[in-house]
């Protein structure tokens, strides 16, 4: 099975933490990753810096479809980044256990 992971901002660690919480629980991820970082972006003819909260979704390729869908539905943002990272290559003990996650 292969693995994928998506990568999306957020505008503070409740939101992101809630929506995790939400997707772990359900199974449409094994693991998300967040970290705080600091965003430098054109928003309506606006140059922001901004701190926000980048959430790294680690799932396989059969749960894609309906994780991307959720993010859209239960994102903050008017418009989500939800960008979709294939790895080319992943440990086979880590492939097995996202597999696993993600029944």
């Amino acid at each position: 099975m292969a693995s994928v992971i998506i990568i999306s901002t957020f505008p503070d660690k409740k939101s992101i933490t809630n929506i995790a919480n939400q997707l772990v629980k359900r199974k449409f991820v094994a693991c998300v990753n967040i970290t705080k970082i600091s965003s430098i972006y054109s928003w309506k003819g606006k140059i922001e810096n901004q701190s926000e909260y980048l959430g790294i979704f680690k799932t396989t390729r059969k749960n894609l479809k309906i994780l991307k869908k959720e993010l859209q539905r239960l994102h903050p943002y008017d418009v989500p980044e939800i960008a979709e990272i294939n790895p080319s290559s992943i440990n086979k003990p880590y492939l097995k256990w996202l597999t696993e996650a993600t029944v």
